[in-house]
């Protein structure tokens, strides 16, 4: 990879890092669904010109929009309310042994044993984060973990979808997400009016870093990448978003960094990466990683 591409590649994951923080400012003077529903009418907004819709897609995206756009944001961002960055940035990485597991129960998929390994290492992870004294309360820590599974089970309708364009799914996944989400705030949430008139511009900074930033730049950027590059070049660079994340968090935030957080991030992220790159061999998950980034 040219020094140009790395430093584009870590551009990328910094602006993912910073994402959980953008969301925390932002929730200080938004309703997090609220907030949400911004987010994705700002990225479908953006992305719009750039992402024709296939009707053949159309199932799929409507699908995805709620289990990603609508669950998985939602959750997020309402965990993040009362959730440490850098705890729920930590959190938010079970979506990957999530998808395993249930690709497992669903699907008959089997694991390499190095895989399970990973598995079981994540997964210890979490728990010693919850011996952390940065651990949310229960609902949060739900709220984020439901999040997490959110996203597993939208990475497990993108793998069995028609191969699509990543940049239709974004946008188009977010067009239909924005009223769903808006729905549920208009249902569950009060002073919307308010928070629009009164926010700050830290505030709709936020919401536009997320939606400009993180979704489309930071997507536009990534798959130019991958389109450019192998898979196993470029992927392993994005375990580097939580830990941004547990340093922004500490940087701007003041967040402790106790041995249980600093442990179970490590455990949590050391597992993914044995689960999701050293468990089936070198030839066999290039491959199936080529193929997804292509879709």
């Amino acid at each position: 990879m040219s020094t140009r591409d790395l430093l584009l590649a870590l551009l990328a994951v910094t602006i993912w890092g910073g994402n959980i923080i953008a969301v925390k400012l932002g929730v200080a003077d938004f309703p997090p669904l609220l907030m949400t529903a911004l987010r994705l009418l700002i990225a479908a907004a953006v992305l719009l010109p750039f992402a024709r819709v296939q009707r053949r897609n159309l199932p799929w995206i409507l699908l995805l929009s709620f289990s990603f756009s609508t669950l998985h944001f939602s959750l997020m961002f309402l965990g993040l309310k009362t959730a440490e960055a850098g705890t729920g940035a930590i959190l938010l990485q079970m979506g990957t042994p999530l998808a395993t597991l249930l690709g497992v129960l669903l699907f008959k998929e089997r694991l390499a044993p190095l895989q399970i390994a990973g598995l079981l290492i994540s997964l210890s992870g979490v728990g010693l984060l919850s011996f952390s004294p940065s651990i949310p309360p229960l609902l949060p820590f739900c709220l984020l973990l439901g999040s997490a599974l959110a996203w597993a089970v939208s990475n497990l309708i993108v793998k069995y979808a028609p191969a699509m364009n990543m940049m239709e799914l974004i946008c188009w996944s977010s067009f239909f997400g924005a009223p769903q989400v808006a729905l549920a705030s208009y249902c569950f949430e009060q002073d919307q009016l308010q928070a629009l008139r009164h926010a700050g511009w830290l505030a709709w900074l936020s919401v536009s870093y997320c939606a400009v930033l993180s979704s489309a730049l930071g997507y536009w950027i990534w798959y130019g990448l991958l389109r450019r590059y192998p898979v196993s070049k470029v992927v392993p660079l994005s375990l580097l978003s939580p830990v941004l994340s547990v340093i922004f968090g500490v940087l701007v935030f003041h967040d402790a960094l106790d041995p249980g957080k600093s442990g179970g991030a490590l455990l949590t992220v050391g597992g993914i990466v044995l689960m999701s790159y050293f468990g089936r061999g070198v030839k066999a998950a290039a491959a199936e990683r080529s193929g997804k980034a292509q879709a």
